[in-house]
């Protein structure tokens, strides 16, 4: 039989595992919540990359989030904004962005920091694409990195202890 303190590290397991998608999708300004990324809005732009930019996060720590990379792309409607993913992320898989470069990004139209931005999906430079959110927006680095996993958790059969690996 569970004690409370068993049930309550379940209770904080299914917590995390049921709110991380939703705190992991970046909002307007570079923050993280769960309403920036709408499928419904989805559109692909190309042009050149007039900049780049490191767009703060303000997660959990109110300002102390990961540092997200983005991109300035002059399109035919305008300069756009593409929020791309973490640096960590962009850096693991040593996906090189520079200005000049020409950007093709899918992602969902929104605002960012009161200007038109795009967050980015997937997006293709120099012939090499990276899937950066799937069909509804959640990151694919959510779980692989800094800040991704969730640590201990319970393991299969009801035990608690180490528990298998994010996936």
């Amino acid at each position: 039989m569970l004690n409370i303190k068993g049930v309550l590290v379940i209770a904080l397991a299914m917590t995390m595992t049921l709110a991380g998608p939703a705190l992991a999708q970046p909002r307007p300004g570079g923050g993280m919540g769960p309403m920036s990324y709408n499928p419904q809005t989805v559109t692909t732009v190309t042009g050149p990359v007039e900049k780049l930019a490191d767009l703060p996060s303000l997660g959990r720590g109110g300002g102390k989030g990961m540092q997200y990379r983005g991109v300035l792309l002059k399109t035919d409607q305008g300069s756009l904004m593409v929020d791309l993913a973490p640096g960590w992320f962009l850096d693991e898989k040593k996906f090189v962005v520079q200005v000049g470069d020409t950007v093709s990004a899918t992602g969902s139209k929104t605002t960012l920091d009161n200007q038109p931005g795009l967050i980015a999906r997937e997006v293709t430079v120099n012939g090499t694409t990276l899937k950066l959110r799937d069909e509804q927006g959640i990151p694919v680095w959510q779980r692989m990195g800094p800040g991704g996993g969730m640590g201990q958790g319970v393991r299969p059969g009801g035990g608690q202890g180490q528990g298998p690996p994010p996936r």
